[in-house]
């Protein structure tokens, strides 16, 4: 696989509107010596959080509730031994905070093994659309659990997390082995056949992520899923 290429623009941001510049304006401002960026310039211009994640409260130990990340838990202790390809690759992913409300979130760390790296040795793209396909029905398990209505014949709580009928993967910068990944997912909407989900993957901050900080943006995407169990009930 290709390196990932770095870009700071990501689906669901959009840019600030300008004013139309005059043709003078246009000039100088190409010839003006600070604006010019060489290429090892332009790469060490850190990443920031996706719009989407920026706005809402970070998840953290003292903002996860506790019977929304048991939930999402016992939901993924029920599907791995059933997954040779989640056996494979998140074997050692934790999932260290969920929450139900306004909507289903979690987050989860993963550190990068030899399996996890393509022949470049960095971030295996393959492995970024499986910690995509894992994240978004994580976070449908999240948002069922705060569901009341989401049970079952016999009146348990639903464990499916739907089936995938889209995924879109953005690869903004590369991580590599040793680094720990923060993968964050949330629901966008659950609708009455389709889930919507939103899923960003980030380098973890070591001595930060307890407090809500966010680490350097690696791959963003979304995630559409087929709930046969429908909409959310208020």
């Amino acid at each position: 696989m290709a390196e990932n290429s770095n870009t700071s623009t990501i689906a669901g941001d959009i840019p600030p509107a300008s004013a139309p510049t005059t043709q003078a304006e246009t000039q100088t401002q190409t010839t003006t010596p600070s604006d010019s960026h060489s290429p090892e310039e332009e790469e060490k211009k850190p990443f920031t959080p996706s719009l989407s994640t920026s706005v809402l409260l970070p998840l953290t130990p003292t903002t996860s509730s506790a019977p929304a990340l048991s939930h999402v838990q016992h939901v993924w202790d029920t599907i791995r031994p059933n997954s040779a390809i989640y056996n494979l690759l998140l074997s050692d992913i934790v999932l260290v905070a969920a929450v139900s409300q306004p909507t289903g979130r979690i987050l989860a760390h993963l550190t990068l093994q030899p399996v996890h790296l393509n022949s470049k040795r960095i971030l295996h793209g393959a492995v970024s659309g499986t910690l995509c396909d894992w994240a978004g029905g994580m976070a449908i398990a999240a948002d069922i659990a705060g569901d009341h209505g989401a049970v079952d014949k016999e009146g348990k709580r639903i464990m499916s997390t739907g089936v995938s009928t889209d995924m879109h993967l953005s690869y903004c910068s590369t991580a590599r082995e040793g680094d720990t990944l923060e993968v964050e997912a949330w629901v966008s909407r659950r609708g009455r056949k389709l889930g919507f989900t939103g899923f960003e993957i980030r380098k973890r901050v070591e001595d930060g992520w307890e407090r809500g900080e966010r680490g350097e943006v690696v791959v963003v995407g979304s995630h559409t899923k087929y709930l046969p169990f429908g909409q959310k009930r208020e």
